[in-house]
C-alpha cells in the first residue's frame, strides 16, 4: 500500500488539530473553527464580530490574501496585515486545506512536516549559495549582520512564522525566532532581497563621513525628519526595501544605526 503523502496527511492533521479545541486555532492571522460539519475561517480580530462577507468558495481565499485593508500587494503572506471583514466558511477538510493553502501557501504542510520531526530545513549559508546575478552578494553577509536582518524582517511585529534555519549548519542563529504555528524552513525571497540591500549597508561603511555615517544613513535620517516635520509618516511599500521610510529597513536602523548615534553623542 503506497504511503499517504504529505499533503494529504498534513489537511487530516491540521482538521484534527482544529476540532481538538472547541473555541478554534490560530494560525497565523486567522482563526479556524469547527462550524456545523464544516469549518468557518476568519480574521483573528474579527472573532466575536458579526455582519461579515460570507465567502464559500475556498478559493475566495485567494483575492484575500492578495491585498492589504489599504489594497497595497502582499508579498509576503506570513506578514500581519491581513486585511478584516470577511469569513470562509468550508464543507469539508479537502476545502480547508484549499483555503489555509491560498492564505499560507505551504503553511499546513511545513506545520505538519515539524510535527512529525521530518520537515526539511535550509540554513542561510546554503542558501545563499545558490543565489546568483545581483543576489549574490548576499553569500558575502557578516554573521552579525544576517543576525540583524533576521531581527528586521523575520520578528512577530513583521513576519507571524517561526524560523527554523540557522546561519549555518555550524552557526546558531541566536535570535527570538518567532512565537507562530506556521514554520519558516528556510530564507524566503522577501529575506534575501532584504540581505541584499544589509550587505550594500555593510560595504557603504568604508564611506562613512566624521560623525559615522553612511550616505544612506544620512538619507533615511533626512527622511524621517522630512516625514515627521510634514505631520505624516507614511512607510513605503513591504519590499521596497530601496526606499528610506521602509518598517523593515527602519527596524534594521535601529538596530545598527541608533547606537551609532548614542556613541556619537
Amino acid at each position: 500500500m503506497p504511503a499517504e503523502s504529505p499533503a494529504r496527511a498534513a489537511r487530516e492533521a491540521f482538521a484534527n488539530w482544529v476540532e481538538e479545541h472547541p473555541g478554534g486555532r490560530l494560525f497565523g492571522q486567522v482563526l479556524v473553527r469547527r462550524e456545523g460539519a464544516g469549518y468557518s475561517i476568519r480574521h483573528v480580530d474579527d472573532r466575536e464580530r458579526t455582519g461579515l462577507k460570507v465567502y464559500e468558495d475556498p478559493r475566495s481565499a485567494r483575492e484575500i490574501a492578495r491585498l492589504t485593508a489599504d489594497g497595497q500587494h502582499r508579498p509576503l503572506k506570513s506578514s500581519p496585515n491581513l486585511w478584516r471583514g470577511w469569513e470562509i466558511r468550508v464543507v469539508d477538510r479537502a476545502a480547508l486545506a484549499v483555503a489555509m493553502n491560498y492564505l499560507y501557501p505551504a503553511g499546513i504542510v511545513h506545520w505538519y512536516l515539524l510535527r512529525e520531526g521530518s520537515l526539511p530545513v535550509t540554513h542561510f549559508r546554503e542558501n545563499a549559495a545558490r543565489q546568483s546575478g545581483i543576489y549574490e552578494r548576499v553569500r558575502d553577509l557578516s554573521d552579525a549582520a544576517v543576525r540583524d536582518a533576521v531581527r528586521a524582517c523575520c520578528a512577530d511585529e513583521v513576519c507571524l512564522k517561526r524560523v527554523m534555519w540557522d546561519v549555518d549548519r555550524d552557526v546558531p542563529l541566536g535570535v527570538e525566532r518567532g512565537s507562530g504555528e506556521i514554520p519558516c524552513p528556510e530564507p524566503c525571497s522577501l529575506f534575501v532581497s532584504f540581505a541584499r540591500r544589509v550587505r550594500l549597508f555593510e560595504r557603504e561603511e568604508r564611506y562613512a563621513d566624521e560623525a559615522g555615517l553612511t550616505p544612506s544613513e544620512r538619507e533615511d535620517l533626512a527622511a524621517l525628519v522630512e516625514a515627521a516635520a510634514s505631520g505624516e509618516i507614511r512607510f513605503a511599500r513591504e519590499a521596497e526595501f530601496e526606499k528610506p521610510v521602509n518598517e523593515r529597513r527602519m527596524r534594521y536602523r535601529r538596530l545598527t544605526l541608533v547606537p551609532k548615534l548614542l556613541r556619537s553623542g
